[in-house]
């Protein structure tokens, strides 16, 4: 596993180490989201695919997950069918830099740190439909591009539980942030 997370860590466009959602913020997230199934769903960095499946589970919305640990890759596929719903869900082996069709994404979640929000965020600006949402959890998209859009911030409290893995909560609470992408692009992401 060391080996495989150095080179993830020497790719250019790493965008910080795997981690998975504790279950009960995935399921907040997608509440503070208003995520339907109207919504098409894209996590990039999306590791077990827990965002996607509960979110195709409970609201029916279809979705797309990127991710580059071939491990995760698998699990997530493996999650999708178990639960049923792998006619709704799309996981791709990939980098999460380099997907192309982020314009049909209606919610798009990151659960980075600042540094890959960072990275990502011209991408996520220029490439999603006006009226979009995008939701981080924990970290937020830097203030400096972002904070104008942001509609929601939630702190919620988490056992952090990360589904048998375990994990202590030293902060007693986790925040959630929804932006929605305006109709007109700032000149910061302007090609």
């Amino acid at each position: 596993m060391a080996s495989a997370m150095a080179s993830f860590k020497d790719d250019p466009d790493y965008l910080g180490p795997i981690s998975a959602t504790p279950q009960k913020m995935v399921e907040e997230m997608l509440a503070v989201a208003g995520v339907t199934a109207a919504d098409v769903v894209f996590d990039l960095g999306c590791n077990d695919g827990r965002v996607l499946v509960t979110a195709a589970a409970n609201a029916g919305a279809r979705g797309v997950g990127v991710e580059i640990d071939e491990n995760a890759v698998k699990k997530a596929r493996t999650k999708a069918a178990e639960a049923g719903v792998e006619h709704l869900v799309e996981i791709r082996h990939g980098n999460a830099c380099a997907v192309d069709d982020l314009a049909v994404a209606t919610v798009c979640f990151a659960y980075l740190l600042p540094k890959g929000n960072a990275k990502l965020s011209e991408k996520l600006m220029r490439s999603m439909a006006p009226g979009s949402r995008v939701v981080t959890y924990v970290f937020r998209l830097p203030k400096e591009h972002w904070d104008e859009h942001l509609e929601t911030c939630k702190a919620v409290a988490s056992t952090r539980d990360r589904g048998g893995g375990g994990g202590v909560d030293t902060s007693g609470f986790n925040k959630i942030f929804v932006y929605r992408v305006p109709e007109t692009r700032p000149e910061w992401c302007e090609s």
